[in-house]
């Protein structure tokens, strides 16, 4: 009895403590949000995910009666200013939001958000008003902020905007010095250099533009490197980046074949980071609307709780008393119950002991047929190879009768009915009927599903399915139709793009899975 009511006291703990959990909204109390508000700024630092600030800022939006000192309100604002830009894309109301966040900064001495604000408040001076001058200066009182407090990491974002922002003033000079630094200041971090790989395309294009094309391809080709290692989300963009520098070099070689080929490559990247950009926007202006709503709705559900907190003690009360009452009921009864259920797990453990008896049988069988249809494979070919051989003494015999026939013009009409009744036997349409009716005895459905999923092969294209599908080397496989290995290779290189298939994905992988 003791132990049945100590679980139900439990439970009444538990179930009140969840319903203050709810009203208390979360990560998010009365208690912790000032420590709260200062981990969601360390952690934007670090890996500038919005998905926190969301939630710290419908819970300020709900507990609208709190009061926040001027270096926690400082830090919400800007927070709330990177939301704007990152999660809305409302560029100006986020301007106005960081001029607050910064004034703030200025009273509180704040030098690392101070730098943070002027960093944010330059690349909304692009975005907004296309005034690269006053992007120049905000991007240098940032680093001078960074500078003070020894804060690489964002130094060399600084110094990567600048590189980005001088480029649009056209000085390509500095563009370069700047992207040296940044450069720098990565050192052998090849984490950073893979995260900020554009700027070897920006030091690239820049000596593109000053027409010293020998140093652009020397980035260009470290640019391609750091494309190979990387798996970033931003791939597609440096691709279209990389294409076009790649074009440009190609014009200056006098290589155009090539340089539309690159700016054809680089125009589908920008499309389709243009489409995920849209699709970004759409779900941003979708989230914002749900978040009102749910705030809206959030606000009616806790004024109804705290009304209804009376009610749900009294209930769980009686809950709690009744529950004591039905533990004690099943309590007995289950104690009959667990008789039974040993019986059933004896009974149980018999028949998975059965099961795994049949199992290696079937195993066993399973072996038996693999082995069984490799010999019919075997068979099967050994067969084509043999046919084969027959074609090519045939087509050698008919080769000497047109030969002798060449130097001896008088003779006899009986070696023409010769050499056409030769010519009648090897036909590939019956051999490849009669291959066709022997595989697909082994193999019945693999013909209807390839062409479900490549109709356009080719019927030396399905033989070739056919031999790979047999696990047939190169080697083997030009062997058996008298051909180079390397002509077999082409082959089902040729099949992989038909399929359209990578370059490195298994054409063996995806024939066995039909």
């Amino acid at each position: 009895m003791s132990r049945i009511f100590s679980i139900s006291l439990i439970f009444f703990i538990v179930f009140i403590s969840s319903s203050k959990a709810q009203e208390g909204g979360g990560k998010f109390t009365d208690v912790n949000y000032q420590d709260k508000i200062i981990e969601v700024f360390n952690n934007f630092k670090e890996t500038e995910n919005t998905s926190e600030i969301e939630s710290m800022l419908m819970f300020l939006k709900k507990h609208d009666r709190i009061k926040l000192n001027d270096t926690l309100n400082s830090r919400v604002l800007y927070l709330k200013g990177v939301y704007h830009i990152l999660s809305l894309h409302r560029y100006k109301e986020a301007d106005t939001i960081l001029q607050k966040s910064f004034k703030l900064a200025i009273k509180t001495k704040d030098r690392l958000l101070q730098g943070f604000v002027y960093n944010d408040r330059a690349i909304l001076a692009n975005y907004i008003y296309d005034d690269y001058e006053e992007a120049d200066i905000l991007y240098k009182k940032a680093i001078q902020c960074f500078e003070e407090i020894g804060n690489d990491y964002k130094l060399i974002e600084t110094y990567y905007n600048l590189t980005v922002n001088s480029r649009e003033l056209f000085r390509y000079h500095e563009a370069i010095e700047y992207a040296q630094k940044c450069l720098q200041l990565i050192g052998e971090d090849e984490d950073l250099l893979l995260y900020y790989k554009r700027i070897y395309y920006l030091i690239a294009d820049s000596y593109i533009k000053l027409k010293d094309f020998e140093k652009a391809e020397e980035y260009v080709n470290v640019l391609e490197k750091k494309l190979e290692k990387s798996n970033l989300k931003n791939k597609v963009r440096t691709y279209a980046w990389f294409h076009e520098a790649r074009a440009d070099l190609n014009v200056s070689k006098g290589e155009f074949q090539e340089a539309v080929t690159n700016l054809k490559k680089s125009i589908l990247s920008w499309r389709e980071l243009n489409d995920a950009t849209v699709k970004s926007i759409d779900k941003s202006y979708k989230r914002e609307l749900s978040l009102e709503k749910e705030l809206r709705k959030d606000k009616d559900v806790i004024i109804k709780d705290q009304r209804k907190i009376l009610l749900v003690s009294f209930l769980a009360i009686t809950l709690l008393f009744g529950l004591i009452f039905l533990l004690i009921f099943f309590f007995k009864k289950n104690k009959t119950k667990n008789n039974q259920i040993s019986k059933l797990n004896q009974e149980l453990n018999n028949l998975i002991t059965e099961l795994k008896d049949n199992n290696i049988d079937l195993k066993e069988k399973k072996i038996e047929i693999e082995n069984l249809l490799k010999l019919n494979e075997q068979s099967l070919f050994s067969r084509v190879l043999k046919i084969s051989t027959y074609n090519d003494t045939i087509r050698r015999i008919s080769n000497d009768i047109d030969s002798y026939m060449d130097g001896n013009p008088s003779a006899s009409g009986y070696l023409m009915t010769v050499r056409k009744k030769l010519d009648t036997l090897i036909s590939e349409e019956e051999l490849w009927s009669d291959f066709k009716i022997q595989f697909e005895k082994i193999r019945p459905e693999f013909f209807n599903r390839l062409k479900e999923v490549a109709p356009d092969l080719s019927v030396n294209d399905l033989k070739h399915c056919t031999y790979v599908v047999s696990n047939l080397k190169s080697k083997e496989v030009a062997q058996l139709i008298n051909v180079s290995p390397r002509s077999v290779e082409t082959t089902r290189y040729r099949i992989k793009k038909k399929i359209g298939l990578e370059k490195d994905d298994s054409l063996y992988d995806l024939l066995a899975s039909l």
